[in-house]
């Protein structure tokens, strides 16, 4: 399995569209509400490409689209990474390549200087709630602006 990640080239706004939708669907089985989420989308993703910190990625698997990642080297709190995104396609969850996908981001925020990322994960996510509880990221408490959803942390250095 030959895995690249690759900084989200804007020409392929589809493709993050494509992944945040079906992300979303995957958190909350439902599409109501995500076209007031996407609402700026681009903007957003234009103007923090161009931010020191922000990592917009692409993977691809044996050059195929395999799924994004959104985050971020800073937060509120100090020397804390935010993960905003992890999408793996249908074809590609529980292939292993999730392991892969979280090595990548703590092996970037280690090197940004993070001792800690966080994350928001809906309740009905189980898949994805699976994988975080099996791989060392713990609950901190429920997220008080999304009543569906928990934040989770990870520290990055033992």
């Amino acid at each position: 399995m030959d895995i690249t990640f690759r900084q989200i080239n804007i020409d392929d706004f589809e493709l993050c569209v494509a992944a945040r939708k079906d992300a979303y669907f995957c958190s909350f089985g439902h599409y109501e509400g995500f076209d007031d989420f996407i609402s700026g989308y681009r903007e957003r993703v234009f103007d923090r490409l161009a931010t020191s910190g922000w990592y917009y990625i692409h993977i691809f698997v044996d050059g195929q689209f395999a799924g994004q990642l959104e985050f971020r080297s800073f937060s509120p709190e100090q020397e804390t990474g935010y993960v905003h995104l992890i999408y793996l396609k249908p074809k590609f969850r529980g292939s292993g390549l999730a392991r892969k996908v979280q090595d990548y981001i703590v092996s970037t925020l280690s090197k940004a200087d993070c001792l800690r990322a966080v994350l928001s994960v809906s309740r009905t996510n189980h898949r994805a709630l699976t994988f975080y509880q099996r791989h060392g990221w713990e609950f901190v408490r429920k997220n008080p602006k999304h009543d569906e959803t928990d934040f989770y942390q990870l520290w990055l250095r033992t």
